[in-house]
């Protein structure tokens, strides 16, 4: 289940939130800050949601501390932040100085311009749709 709320149903509504503009911004905005707070449920009190150690479902959600600040970067918009939702903030910065998990994550430089383009492109089907 978990596995699934993260992918169908966090990720389009985050990436929804950072392409949104105009009136539809503030409506996006508050549905990815609802299931942020869910997952900040879900993790407090622990330093991984498993627990103590790093487990399948870190893993799973493990896109939400690098890639998340990237697409608030391209939203222009603020939504993980330490004051909002601490247990989360800090299991995203324990996750990406876990081996083997800081080994493997792409530079930040190249999920900006992966992004980025995505962020274009969507943001230009919005924009000439009738």
């Amino acid at each position: 289940m978990f596995v699934l709320f993260c992918w169908k149903q966090c990720v389009p509504v985050i990436w929804g939130a950072g392409i949104a503009q105009g009136e539809k911004k503030g409506k996006a905005l508050e549905s990815a800050l609802e299931l942020l707070a869910f997952l900040e449920k879900l993790i407090h009190g622990n330093k991984f949601f498993g627990g103590e150690k790093i487990g399948f479902l870190d893993i799973v959600a493990g896109w939400i501390p690098h890639w998340l600040n990237v697409i608030e970067e391209l939203g222009e918009m603020e939504l993980l932040t330490a004051e909002k939702f601490p247990s989360l903030h800090e299991w995203g910065q324990n996750l990406i100085q876990t081996s083997p998990v800081k080994d493997c994550i792409p530079p930040r430089e190249k999920v900006v311009d992966y992004f980025g383009f995505g962020f274009t492109y969507m943001r230009s089907l919005a924009a000439n749709k009738p």
